[in-house]
């Protein structure tokens, strides 16, 4: 027998949380509002079975969408070339696969994509 831990309420609207911090405060560098929006009415991100995860599982999904965040901030904030940061942001967009969470997108669809105020889309659905 298997005693697994169940993820808390809590650490499940963390991660919600975590999500649209994504939507609201790094997307907008790199896309249109009105891709932002379009990637929301698609569902990206979705979390199915959120409730279902247990306690590891949601800790993996957590830190998978906090290293993806920071590397993605990391660009916003520097010219320096990210590519050192490529293994890293690939290895967490798997484990977001792992978990059925589409996010479909590579470290070079966000590098040097930053104009300003004028997000670019470099991703198209």
């Amino acid at each position: 027998m298997k005693v697994v831990t169940a993820s808390t309420p809590e650490q499940q609207y963390y991660v919600k949380e975590l999500i649209e911090k994504l939507y609201d405060s790094i997307f907008p560098y790199f896309f249109t509002k009105e891709y932002i929006q379009e990637l929301k009415r698609f569902n990206l991100m979705h979390v199915p079975n959120l409730e279902d995860l247990d306690l590891t599982e949601i800790m993996e999904v957590t830190a998978a969408v906090q290293t993806i965040t920071t590397i993605l901030e990391q660009s916003v904030q520097t010219t320096d070339n990210l590519s050192g940061y490529e293994q890293a942001f690939n290895k967490n967009a798997t484990i977001l696969s792992k978990y059925e969470i589409d996010f479909p997108f590579q470290l070079n669809d966000f590098c040097g994509n930053i104009k300003g105020n004028t997000p670019q889309n470099t991703f198209t659905i």
